[in-house]
């Protein structure tokens, strides 16, 4: 008896509600450039996330019903780790894709992934981000010009802590790697740092082949009002784990810069600009920053003055919204001295410092 064709892609599309354009993150896979439901090819599923799969089915072109598998996931919870797990732990095709019902693939982008990963042996090819309204992502932040076989310290792939692209699942399923349910954000960190910095070769596709991040759809899942601590629950755990622990100096670094200047001073300055700040958030600060002291290596010298003074502000008893707001909109004001200079002027040329993260950011 013949076995069931294993497909070369499995594209995982969850969906939690019918108001969500699915068919336009369908018909992007269908162009992807590979075949749909063949040995070989791509295969679709939309895991309907505390929705019932008949209503979603209603919401696909005709054409596209065929092509597609559903699959329901209930779990009362908004979190968008199970459906991804849930469809992860089904699949058995080379490599998996997570796409958001959202957005959509570039024409022809998923040959392009998969060529990449079937010449190279790539654990992960990670595309360019584009916003649908204009603009990109800049996410990672390589060196320049550098575009394959990254090394996840000197290309900064600790910036990227999506799941979106093309996965070897092999990968995945060998070091045990899944989505963090536990979380109210920041459900794929814990997989995609260990992947970025498990050893596997990691490429970037070329810039034809993007993904399209649209921002026209209702608010996503993870979006909401929510105390700093639960923002940065899955970085704090990060941080304080034994995997982090026995990463090389280098690399710790690196993934506590980025915590440091994306996670917590972004959660920072939206919490002030929306005129709330309170001790809690003093304290999620303070126990944040201590986590650092003995695993963080030089993370904190190598931030620019503007942001030491911001967290030494966020870590002082009695501070306002205000005053946090002040401070945050100050290192904002890119290009002057405190936002590109370190306070130790032997830091100043580090990867992780403002000169040369800038200049390779401007370069992505």
């Amino acid at each position: 008896m013949s076995s069931a064709p294993t497909p070369l892609v499995d594209v995982i599309i969850p969906v939690h509600t019918t108001a969500r354009p699915v068919d336009r993150a369908v018909g992007s896979v269908v162009a992807g450039g590979l075949p749909v439901g063949d040995r070989g090819g791509v295969h679709i599923t939309v895991v309907c996330h505390n929705v019932e799969a008949a209503l979603i089915r209603d919401r696909l072109a005709a054409q596209h019903r065929p092509l597609v598998e559903l699959v329901e996931c209930f779990d009362g919870t908004g979190n968008p780790a199970a459906p991804r797990n849930l469809a992860l732990e089904r699949s058995r095709a080379r490599y998996v894709s997570f796409v958001d019902s959202d957005d959509t693939l570039a024409p022809g982008a998923l040959a392009a992934w998969t060529a990449i990963a079937d010449r190279h042996g790539s654990a992960a090819v990670l595309p360019r981000l584009v916003r649908g309204g204009g603009g990109v992502l800049r996410t990672p932040v390589p060196r320049p010009f550098r575009r394959a076989d990254l090394d996840p310290v000197r290309d900064r792939l600790a910036y990227r802590t999506t799941s979106l692209g093309l996965l070897r699942r092999a990968v995945l399923a060998e070091r045990g790697l899944r989505f963090q349910g536990q979380y109210a954000t920041g459900e794929d960190l814990g997989l995609t740092a260990r992947a970025w910095f498990g050893g596997g070769r990691i490429d970037l596709a070329p810039r034809r082949a993007h993904y399209v991040v649209h921002d026209d759809a209702d608010g996503r899942i993870t979006t909401g009002a929510r105390p700093l601590a639960e923002d940065l629950a899955a970085f704090t755990d990060l941080l304080g784990g034994s995997w982090y622990a026995g990463l090389t100096t280098a690399q710790r670094t690196a993934i506590a810069v980025k915590v440091v200047r994306v996670q917590l001073l972004g959660a920072v300055h939206a919490r002030a600009a929306a005129g709330a700040w309170t001790g809690a958030d003093t304290g999620t600060c303070r126990a944040l920053l201590r986590l650092l002291g003995p695993a963080g290596g030089p993370a904190l010298e190598v931030l620019p003055r503007a942001d030491r003074d911001l967290l030494d502000l966020v870590v002082r008893a009695g501070v306002t919204a205000g005053q946090v707001l002040e401070a945050s909109d100050r290192r904002r004001r890119f290009g002057r001295p405190a936002t590109l200079l370190t306070r130790d002027p032997r830091r100043v040329l580090h990867r992780e410092a403002p000169l040369r993260f800038m200049a390779a950011s401007l370069l992505v």
